[in-house]
């Protein structure tokens, strides 16, 4: 879970390069929780200088509760429903680095919206890897233990592959490595351009 602020590592106007990058589209961070989505999008921002932001945290924010008290209050389904709503919202703004939560694959519209809606990297992670990266899986509400968080993994990985324009490898690398390895692809796919 992030710490409920909202990164925004553009340079002021005034203080603007003309070599500064820029983003063509949102770009969606998917894949298991642990898997370095948040940590990614946040120093590929600062590579870019642009906005990035965590969905979970979004939605903390507009609810003013935690996402574990969104699910004992309204339920998974409660809490997907309001997911994609945001998701919708951060797919129609200004270009952005997106990290979202484990489980938005899971419903057909939100994936609809990640194909259509901007560039999606799935960050992969194993389970095990995973429940090495989370200091606290008890704010994690779908983990439970290793042998769960497994079968969810499992459950999910044909859906982070159908929504998924870039995939990336993460085991044993740590995000500042993988955050260069997306840069790297986004601007061969045209993604991120610098404007002359």
């Amino acid at each position: 879970m992030s710490d409920g602020q909202v990164f925004d590592f553009r340079t002021p106007a005034s203080q603007v390069e003309p070599s500064a990058w820029e983003l063509t589209c949102p770009v969606f961070f998917v894949g298991f929780m642990g898997a370095g989505k948040t940590s990614t999008a946040r120093k590929l921002a600062r590579l870019v200088g642009c906005a990035a932001i965590d969905m979970d945290t979004y939605i903390e924010r507009r609810c003013g509760m935690k996402v574990r008290e969104i699910f004992a209050e309204v339920g998974e389904e409660g809490f997907r429903s309001i997911e994609t709503d945001v998701l919708r919202e951060l797919s129609t703004g200004e270009p952005q680095l997106v990290s979202c939560g484990g489980g938005v694959v899971l419903a057909s519209e939100n994936r609809q919206i990640l194909k259509e809606g901007g560039c999606v990297v799935y960050l992969k992670v194993t389970a095990q890897e995973a429940a090495s990266r989370i200091s606290n899986v008890a704010s994690r509400p779908l983990f439970g233990n290793l042998e769960n968080a497994q079968r969810v993994l499992e459950s999910r990985l044909p859906l982070y592959e159908e929504v998924a324009d870039i995939c990336i490898e993460t085991a044993g690398r740590g995000t500042g490595l993988i955050s260069r390895e997306v840069f790297r692809l986004l601007k061969k796919e045209g993604i991120i351009w610098q404007p002359r």
